[in-house]
């Protein structure tokens, strides 16, 4: 298993279109194609169903789905507190829609630094269907 097929698979599966999530991901689209590819040849799959109005996940597709973002959000979590600095003994997360950041992150941060001081904090503002779930 490799991250970086995860996170490709996850961008085709947001935007349904290897091109735009190319784009996202800042590589080029036959990048994003061998990607899937080389997850399909592992997994011995089809993971989107291919035509011109772009990608659709198939029934193996949202099957994986859940897992591939459980696993780069893992990779990520544990990427970030292996950076921490020793002064940091703990992580915490928090998700949060973009509409609600000005009301909710400015107060709670400041109460995290008071009573929290050893926890290192990471924010992830979005709309996405991960998120929201």
């Amino acid at each position: 298993m490799n991250i970086d097929h995860l996170r490709a698979f996850l961008e085709v599966a947001g935007t349904g279109n290897f091109n735009r999530a190319a784009e996202r991901l800042h590589v080029t689209q036959s990048t994003i194609s061998a990607r899937i590819k080389a997850l399909e040849d592992q997994l011995g799959q089809t993971l989107f169903a291919r035509n011109r109005s772009g990608a659709q996940l198939t029934a193996a597709g949202h099957r994986i789905r859940y897992h591939a973002d459980m696993a780069v959000r893992a990779w990520e979590q544990a990427r970030q507190e292996v950076a921490l600095p020793d002064s940091l003994s703990q992580s915490i997360g928090l998700g949060i829609q973009v509409n609600l950041w000005e009301r909710v992150v400015p107060r709670w941060l400041v109460w995290m630094r008071a009573n929290a001081p050893e926890t290192a904090v990471r924010i992830e503002a979005d709309y996405s269907e991960s998120m929201t779930r």
